[in-house]
């Protein structure tokens, strides 16, 4: 019997890839069919060789690939395969957007028991929909800026604002190119700052370490598991925060991050339940958590097994 590894990875606009010239690479590169645990093995040291100049969305969704698969192979989850230990369940953030009060108001009512919740800034009515929302739900909520606040002076007076509210964290305050300034802003945070578009890797977290609390990792910038394994541990020996994010993954990105949930202190993986074309099941969401899977791999599971047979 044929046994298949499904990988994942999103190309939000931004990036400029084109779907098809990203599948031909991938011919170009890998066999579709491999014969045992060796040909994999060979596969991911492939993708770590620095000459294999993969695009970062290929790299992705083939380490991912070859892990589950690998993982079905051997019969282990992907988690056992890093040596990643059970834990608890780690809460799982519901994604609130921009949006009016009232789609925000209905957003929450679709979330059933989720326990926290993220809401995405930058837009005019940001202050009404955190009132609305403290007004409407006792559940932690943390904050996006999503690069909102051009200032030092404009993110303290926020940060200090929200955290008389509640606010757990806030991530990516401030943009990218401001870097200069986030030493200040680290210093006079009174809540955690948690980064993610400032960090795509180990070299970025060199280079950051001494100006935040943590670091939101997602597969699409490290390249797959194998690079997120490699952050994460690096982060926590250096004690930042880890929050496990995702783009607009289906159940088959979501639950591939999801192997990382005992070494973060949060999850962002809403991923599956914020979209209406997954073609995997596997994500289960219960008391504000995303469960993890006892199946082998990743656990995501294709829905029709015709879909991706050509």
């Amino acid at each position: 019997m044929d046994i298949n590894g499904y990988g994942e990875a999103a190309l939000p606009p931004y990036l400029n890839y084109d779907a098809e010239t990203l599948v031909n690479d991938f011919h170009s590169y890998f066999p579709s069919q491999m014969d045992g645990s060796e040909a994999i093995r060979i596969a991911l040291l492939k993708l770590n060789q620095p000459e294999v100049n993969l695009p970062k969305p290929l790299r992705t969704a083939t380490d991912i690939a070859l892990h589950d698969l690998f993982g079905k192979l051997t019969g282990r989850t992907v988690r056992g395969i890093f040596g990643i230990g059970e834990r608890s369940q780690v809460l799982c953030s519901y994604t609130l957007g921009i949006s009016s009060v009232e789609v925000m108001q209905e957003k929450l009512n679709e979330a059933g028991d989720f326990r926290l919740f993220k809401l995405k800034l930058g837009d005019k009515n940001d202050k009404a929909r955190i009132e609305a929302f403290l007004s409407a739900s006792d559940a932690a909520f943390c904050v996006d800026a999503n690069q909102a606040w051009e200032t030092t002076a404009e993110s303290i007076e926020w940060i200090n604002w929200l955290k008389d509210r509640g606010c757990l964290f806030v991530e990516q305050p401030m943009p990218v190119s401001k870097a200069n300034e986030f030493e200040h802003l680290f210093r006079a945070s009174s809540l955690p700052l948690i980064l993610d578009e400032s960090l795509q890797g180990l070299t970025e977290l060199e280079e950051l370490k001494g100006v935040c609390h943590g670091i939101n990792v997602k597969l699409l910038k490290c390249g797959g598991i194998e690079p997120a394994v490699t952050l994460v541990r690096q982060a926590n020996k250096l004690g930042l925060k880890v929050l496990v994010g995702c783009m607009s993954e289906s159940s088959c990105g979501a639950m591939a991050a999801a192997q990382l949930s005992a070494w973060a202190d949060w999850v962002d993986l809403d991923g599956p339940m914020l979209i209406s074309n997954d073609p995997f099941s596997g994500a289960t969401y219960r008391n504000g958590s995303l469960l993890l899977s006892e199946q082998s791999g990743t656990g995501a599971i294709l829905k029709d097994n015709d879909l991706f047979s050509n």
